[in-house]
């Protein structure tokens, strides 16, 4: 069987060239026996760019005893690294707990894939799924097996690895008691987020906002423990955001061709007609994604650098002939462990960019206008979420903790079994061919 992506448009191997792996000895035995470039493979929820088994490269599936299940340790959860994210939290609850960390609205995807692009939701707390893990299994390019904790060297490049440092087999998250919040939900002028979206980010447990550049509003969620007041001054009322809510679906359904309404892509914009302020565990208010077709890119800058940003972009997009099909979304995380982490040296906020493909199955003219949208924010001291749309080519001189992932690579996969040519024209590392013949790189 080909093996596609999670939505079965795009092929990722051939017939013959992936294996489904039901053990570590499997993994072991597939290092020892072949010298074949691998590539791990999860849900396959991450850009197809970077996921593509070329040719002469094998995809490798993990299907471990234990999925879904894992074994709790007191207030930790270990699991392999198949598991999805949705068993992650329900494991989790069934013992009165949940993750140390915000749930992302997708989580068909497996811990080791979350791990290996970077995995966020927004909290400057627990906003980055890596900042739950006490805990990394990998079985490195050489075949040898790890176990690394947040004070081993080699954690920083495993809890963001992009696949290329071998097979993440198993994880330990860190678990807390499952609590309740406060979700305030208000619109307000767009021009409210330069001023007011940092410290909405810094007061609250979690804030995410979208920011409908189209109708100059933007709508926003504040999850906190009981103490954060609605700011009067900037609301608007749900009936304004219902209108807006409306146009843009409707024009969402002429760009892709869906005339009744019933694509995933139309759907995605239901959440927010009549939005109420609630209450419910982060899980509850959070986890409302739904996937659909689409190019989506996000862009993290410094948190200080939000005011520029908005403003960069608003003149970018107000000039620009491609309208996107959703609000633009402004997610903010805390420090993250990782080198290659975007807030690995402070807080960050994650602008997203979504464009949906039609009903016949192309992309609409989106793409330049993304580029466009990479080269702006890379100026601000902007990096990309590695599991989406990213042009390598534009990335700013390696820098973030570049230097300290290739000297991971070189002591994890010296032989390069788990090159990726995207990740590593992205991060000026040598591919496999060079290592053999020139020596290996040494960062």
């Amino acid at each position: 069987m080909t093996l596609t992506n999670w939505n079965g448009n795009v092929t990722i191997a051939a017939e013959d060239a992936w294996t489904s792996v039901t053990s570590v000895d499997q993994i072991e035995a597939l290092l020892a026996g072949t010298k074949v470039p691998l590539r791990a493979l999860g849900s396959r929820f991450t850009y197809p760019m970077q996921l593509r088994c070329p040719d002469g490269t094998h995809g490798i599936v993990l299907d471990l005893p234990g999925r879904g299940v894992g074994e709790v340790r007191g207030d930790r959860l270990l699991v392999t690294g198949d598991t999805l994210l949705t068993d992650v939290w329900r494991v989790f609850a069934d013992h009165g707990l949940e993750p140390a960390a915000c749930p992302p609205v997708i989580t068909r995807q497996t811990v080791a894939g979350a791990l290996a692009t970077g995995t966020h939701a927004q909290g400057l707390a627990g906003g980055t799924f890596s900042d739950a893990v006490t805990g990394i299994d990998l079985v490195d390019g050489t075949g040898t097996r790890h176990w690394l904790t947040p004070d081993d060297d080699g954690f920083d490049a495993a809890v963001l690895n992009l696949g290329c440092l071998g097979v993440v087999v198993a994880v330990e998250l860190q678990g807390r008691p499952r609590t309740d919040v406060d979700c305030t939900r208000f619109t307000a002028p767009a021009d409210a987020l330069p001023e007011h979206y940092a410290t909405w980010s810094r007061d609250s447990v979690a804030a995410k906002s979208w920011w409908f550049t189209e109708h100059d509003v933007a709508h926003t969620w504040v999850a906190h423990d009981g103490s954060w007041a609605r700011p009067a001054s900037v609301c608007g009322d749900s009936g304004d955001l219902d209108r807006v809510v409306a146009r843009t679906r409707s024009q969402l359904m002429t760009d892709i061709g869906d005339g009744g309404g019933q694509t995933p892509a139309a759907r995605t914009l239901e959440k927010f007609l009549a939005a109420t302020d609630t209450r419910g565990t982060l899980q509850e208010i959070f986890h409302n994604g739904i996937p659909a077709p689409q190019l989506n890119m996000e862009i993290a800058v410094p948190l200080d650098a939000v005011p520029a940003a908005y403003a960069r972009l608003n003149e970018l997009l107000r000039s620009s002939a491609t309208k996107l099909h959703y609000p633009v979304i402004l997610r903010s995380t805390g420090p993250a462990r990782g080198h290659l982490s975007p807030a690995h040296n402070g807080p960050v906020t994650y602008f997203g960019f979504v464009a949906y493909m039609t009903t016949d199955g192309h992309l609409t003219t989106a793409r330049p206008l993304f580029d466009d949208i990479q080269r702006l924010l890379h100026t601000l001291g902007g990096w990309p979420h590695w599991g989406k749309y990213l042009s390598p080519d534009l990335l700013p001189a390696p820098t973030n903790g570049f230097a300290e992932f290739r000297t991971a690579v070189d002591r994890f996969d010296p032989d390069r079994r788990f090159a990726n040519d995207t990740f590593y024209q992205a991060l000026g590392l040598s591919d496999r061919a060079a290592v053999v013949s020139g020596g290996r790189h040494n960062g």
